[in-house]
């Protein structure tokens, strides 16, 4: 008996929350799938959530129930989770606040490129209490899709309704019971007796870009989605538990359900401070239970996390000071932008960086003894500005010469007006390619980029450290990153122009997990060189990544400052939960090129 929780709460928006909605999904008994099947939680998890949620400040009458056995709840049909969705996606107003959960069945199966779906390259699908598998055509039916998911989101973001996100998924092996008194959540193929193949639903199309285009939208929707929070129980690859006895009454059988709402009654300021809550109460679970580290589900956490918990307010963003037997620490490191340098406040304390690895930053001691570990707000450390001099100006339209770190210099023509921005970006480009390069390191990814320029024969080259030089417009670059070890990995690739707007490749959106799950996780995204005016400067397709560690928060790698002007990217830095600190290991490539001069069409 294995099974799937999801959970979305979406926060968007500017100002505080006008109404808290709430939709509870809860799928026990499809009547389809064989009794050794059937789940016993969720009957239990709803009503616990409810009142998690009426003891938040939600009113009852907003708060709607699609469960089986659930006294006073609908049938949660697909159907009937559908129109609700549709049903606040014309109701709701900017500003206001829509959890969503699910706890019941999901299963994993093949997906389509670019659509709402795991590293794995899979849609999760679902099961609402009118799942069925067809046996002529072998279509799986009654599920709500990930793609499903996302189309929904999309309408809500138009409205901005404001967004946080957290699933406890998880991909089932098989359909046994889990040791220590846990029934594991998901169903593999042979519960429903044969493979369902994927249906064929509308989604995405690949992101094609290039120097001054932007990666096609959706028709409908919004192009980012506004302070979106995840919260998911498990990594791709694992399965997620609850609990097969009422050891609590009253309680909610879902092990991350119920650290969820434990986090929930310690009354969090944030969504970082409520992340951190749920994965050490997660975790003692699992403690109390003795159950082997192998065969623990890690939680992944994303999004903007440092926001006021159901309040569109921003907390201050704040590192996690530590202290171990070597003194004074920060978990995170050059890859998410600390130095040495920089100044970390924390009430009265302060601390500097002496020692910036890729991973973890050690801080000098502070000033007095009274110096307690907790959330410290950083002082950045002065740092030059790449020499950028403005060599003549003529109407409007000045040529500059740049000097970036490993290229020799640049002279561009760039409008006046551009000149801030061209400041601000050389600045971002100047702090990654400074970065040591790891080529020598084992990989901790496995990446190439494909190249296809018109009329010739593709090549496929390493990706790591190198200009490709001058690239004739209508060039196709494809990159492919895999995670073929056995340890989950984080990762962030960003495409940055010397000028234009800087592209996010992966993860897709700001609040998206940056992390791809081991020996299947796998990004692929398709970009094309295009016509532009040769002065345009070079530009870069940058990968760093980090190995992740179970429970962490999710990682604010410094590559994405450069995206701070152009999409939605706030600050995601909160502390390693696990026991185990993160490798000094890191994997940084950076491949540039430049439109052929003469080639502008």
């Amino acid at each position: 008996m294995r099974r799937c929780l999801l959970i979305l709460l979406w926060v968007a928006g500017a100002a505080g929350a006008s109404e808290r909605h709430a939709l509870l999904v809860g799928v026990s008994s499809p009547p389809a799938l064989p009794r050794s099947a059937w789940l016993d939680g969720p009957r239990h998890d709803v009503p616990a959530m409810r009142n998690a949620l009426l003891a938040q400040g939600f009113a009852a009458e907003r708060v709607v129930s699609l469960a089986d056995g659930v006294d006073g709840a609908a049938a949660p049909t697909r159907g009937a989770v559908l129109a609700q969705l549709a049903r606040y996606a014309k109701t709701l107003q900017p500003d206001d606040v829509l959890v969503i959960y699910w706890s019941g069945h999901g299963i994993l199966t093949p997906g389509r490129p670019s659509l709402w779906q795991t590293p794995f390259g899979q849609q999760v699908r679902l099961l609402a209490q009118d799942a069925r598998l067809d046996s002529r055509s072998q279509q799986l039916s009654g599920t709500v899709s990930s793609t499903d998911i996302g189309h929904a989101i999309d309408a809500l973001a138009a409205r901005r309704v404001r967004v946080v996100a957290m699933f406890d998924t998880c991909h089932a092996a098989g359909s046994t019971r889990g040791d220590a008194g846990l029934a594991w959540r998901g169903l593999a193929s042979p519960v429903l007796r044969s493979a369902p193949r994927a249906a064929s639903l509308a989604g995405r199309s690949a992101p094609v870009t290039g120097t001054g285009k932007q990666a096609p939208q959706p028709a409908t929707g919004s192009r980012e989605r506004p302070l979106f929070i995840g919260f998911f129980a498990a990594e791709s690859q694992q399965r997620s538990a609850e609990a097969v006895a009422s050891d609590y009454p009253g309680q909610a059988r879902g092990i991350f359900t119920r650290a969820l709402i434990a986090g929930l009654r310690d009354r969090p300021a944030s969504y970082l401070a409520w992340a951190d809550l749920t994965s050490a109460y997660y975790r003692q679970a699992f403690d109390e239970r003795q159950l082997p580290a192998s065969a623990r589900p890690s939680p992944v956490y994303a999004g903007a996390l440092e926001q006021a918990l159901w309040t569109a307010a921003a907390s201050p963003a704040s590192w996690p000071v530590r202290q171990d037997e070597r003194g004074w620490y920060v978990p995170y490191g050059r890859l998410d932008g600390l130095q040495a340098g920089d100044v970390l406040q924390h009430a009265t304390s302060t601390w500097r960086v002496t020692e910036a690895g890729w991973n973890e930053a050690r801080l000098a001691t502070p000033g007095h003894a009274a110096a307690s570990a907790g959330w410290a707000r950083r002082l950045p450390a002065a740092v030059a500005a790449p020499a950028l001099t403005v060599v003549d100006r003529r109407r409007g339209v000045s040529t500059v010469g740049l000097s970036l770190p490993g290229r020799d210099a640049l002279r561009l023509r760039v409008a006046d007006d551009a000149l801030p921005a061209l400041r601000a970006r050389a600045a971002d480009l100047a702090a990654v390619l400074a970065l040591p390069s790891t080529a020598a390191a084992p990989p901790l990814l496995q990446a190439r980029i494909e190249i296809k320029p018109p009329g010739q024969a593709g090549a496929s080259l390493p990706f790591v450290d190198r200009d490709l030089g001058p690239l004739a417009p209508g060039t196709r670059l494809r990159v492919i990153v895999e995670n073929g070890g056995d340890g989950a990995v984080d990762a962030g690739i960003v495409h940055l122009p010397l000028t234009g707007p800087a592209t996010r490749v992966f993860p897709r959106f700001g609040g998206d997990s940056k992390r791809l799950p081991p020996r299947s996780g796998r990004v692929e995204r398709a970009f094309e060189v295009t016509a532009q005016d040769a002065q345009s400067g070079p530009e870069w397709l940058v990968l760093v990544a980090a190995p992740a560690v179970d429970g962490a928060m999710p990682r604010r790698f410094a590559v994405f400052d450069a995206l701070r002007d152009d999409v939605s990217d706030d600050g995601e830095r909160g502390a390693s939960l696990a026991s185990r600190r993160r490798p000094d290991a890191a994997q940084v490539a950076r491949i540039s090129w430049q439109v052929a001069p003469g080639a502008v069409q």
